[in-house]
């Protein structure tokens, strides 16, 4: 039997599940809130040295004297934090959703057409991203600049705890801003704008690789054996997809939790203006020769726990009566058209890119109740799913294969029917505990030799999956309200919107 483990460090817990490669499944789990600090409210950040303790609890607990056939890491991407020559941490690490580096993310648009820089990384400007973060730091403590040795992304800085390895993977490294996705190397042209050193960045490689063992001192730590193999995970949504078994172009991940994650793999880096502008990144994938295209929103399960809270009188998570509004508002699924949600309550998300617009509720009469008010936002969603989905495929040149859904709004069993309705195409749920620490352990697997391929780690899982199929009535129902009503609900509201935003003084 060889066990692996998958440590996932999320924004809200750090987790280490346990995963026996022969039995295809998880052999345990243990977990702990991750350390936030907010030193002003408008603030969220992680001190390094209990963010490092905590997760050597959470493999001490984990481990729990069992030997361990390798280890790798699945996190959050975007935090990161510089180190002096002595590896001691010189600033806490500015979590990803924090967003005072926004006069940074400024300059970068003031400073790079939005087409060139998609076209070297990939990406979106976004205050999300690490190189943001560092330039805040610098700004702001001019004096860390000269003692700054290294910057390590958050997974990096808890793989050189256990192994005193320098390095990241591509995944991980595409989300600093730095990474030229046609070498899968660091940019010299970014390294330059960004006045980032090429060596305080640690050396780049495909998730999987192996690049150290657990240290004596990290055993002490963290109860793993020492000499533990550890390889390279990657950035957690992504090892969520890879866990789904999603490795071929086309598939697709719907992985919604608060927020809407939407990942299709593709055959080769695109770029262009029309993606640079609709907001989709694009960026190399764990499985070797694919790519990534990834859009989504910022709120999905965010969205449909206010609303609930709403309309149920305010009520704390654990009372909201998210049975009984599920079972209302299925009594109105494919009779009633209204009222329906447009769900951008944090900006547009992809493929509109349009932070100023807002959620709306169109459509309703006297004759509605709290049921039609959660339906349509279900709805919404759904035609949301779609809207992104239809422009994924137009801007990848193939068409949609498959649809994988994860994450926690598959529990409402309604809204996992209505996104297979309104594709019109089934969609497979797999039930799949911890899928980004799952892939992070799948990758393990790869780095100590337990797996030859990423297919043949795949292969290995042994969860049930379950296919929902569109119901062809409903199907045919929502395309007309697809194509009449959602599909031209943001240009209407998009002026409304903006003399909202200009009066509230978003601007």
């Amino acid at each position: 039997m060889s066990l692996l483990i998958g440590l996932d460090i999320g924004s809200t817990s750090i987790k280490a599940l346990v995963y026996d490669s022969e039995q295809g499944q998880a052999a345990g789990l243990a977990a702990l809130p991750t350390p936030t600090e907010h030193p002003i409210p408008e603030w969220s950040q992680h001190d390094p040295e209990a963010l490092w303790q905590t997760a050597a609890a959470v493999l001490r607990r984990a481990a729990a004297g069992r030997q361990i056939a390798g280890l790798a890491i699945s996190s959050l991407a975007e935090a990161g934090l510089p180190l002096d020559a002595a590896g001691r941490p010189l600033y806490p690490i500015i979590a990803w959703y924090d967003r005072r580096s926004e006069p940074q993310a400024a300059w970068w648009e003031a400073h790079i057409p939005a087409g060139e820089l998609h076209a070297i990384s990939g990406q979106r400007v976004s205050t999300s991203y690490g190189i943001n973060k560092w330039m805040w730091i610098r700004q702001q403590h001019p004096e860390l600049a000269g003692r700054m040795h290294r910057w390590l992304s958050l997974s990096d800085y808890v793989l050189w705890r256990l192994t005193g390895a320098y390095a990241t993977d591509y995944t991980i490294a595409s989300r600093t801003l730095l990474l030229d996705q046609s070498r899968l190397d660091w940019s010299d042209r970014l390294l330059e704008m960004a006045g980032m050193p090429r060596q305080a960045l640690p050396p780049v490689y495909p998730g999987g690789t192996l690049v150290g063992q657990v240290t004596a001192q990290a055993a002490a730590e963290t109860g793993l054996p020492q000499g533990t193999p550890c390889a390279l995970g990657g950035h957690d949504h992504l090892c969520g997809t890879l866990a789904a078994g999603v490795v071929q172009p086309g598939q697709v991940v719907d992985s919604s939790g608060t927020s809407q994650s939407l990942v299709m793999i593709l055959k080769e880096f695109r770029t262009g203006p029309a993606l640079a502008g609709q907001a989709y990144a694009c960026y190399a994938y764990l499985v070797p020769g694919r790519y990534i295209l990834k859009g989504g929103q910022k709120s999905a399960g965010g969205t449909i726990q206010w609303l609930a809270r709403q309309l149920s009188g305010g009520a704390g998570e654990a009372a909201l009566p998210y049975a009984e509004l599920e079972a209302e508002a299925a009594a109105g699924v494919g009779k009633k058209a209204g009222p329906l949600w447009l769900p951008h309550f944090i900006g547009s998300g992809a493929p509109d890119d349009d932070r100023f617009s807002r959620a709306a509720l169109v459509g309703a009469q006297i004759e509605h109740e709290r049921g039609d008010v959660f339906r349509g936002m279900l709805e919404g969603i759904a035609c949301f799913t779609r809207r992104s989905l239809e422009q994924m495929q137009a801007q990848a040149g193939q068409p949609l294969q498959q649809v994988v859904l994860l994450g926690g709004t598959t529990r409402f069993e309604l809204l996992v029917q209505l996104k297979a309705d309104v594709l019109g195409m089934p969609v497979l749920l797999p039930s799949i505990p911890e899928a980004s620490a799952c892939g992070a352990a799948l990758l393990a697997g790869l780095g100590a030799g337990v797996f030859a391929t990423p297919a043949e780690a795949v292969a290995s899982l042994r969860y049930p999956c379950r296919t929902i199929q569109p119901d062809p009535a409903r199907s045919a129902w929502y395309a007309e309200l697809y194509a009449r009503a959602y599909q031209p609900l943001y240009a209407a509201l998009r002026d409304v919107n903006h003399a909202l935003a200009h009066m509230d003084g978003e601007r």
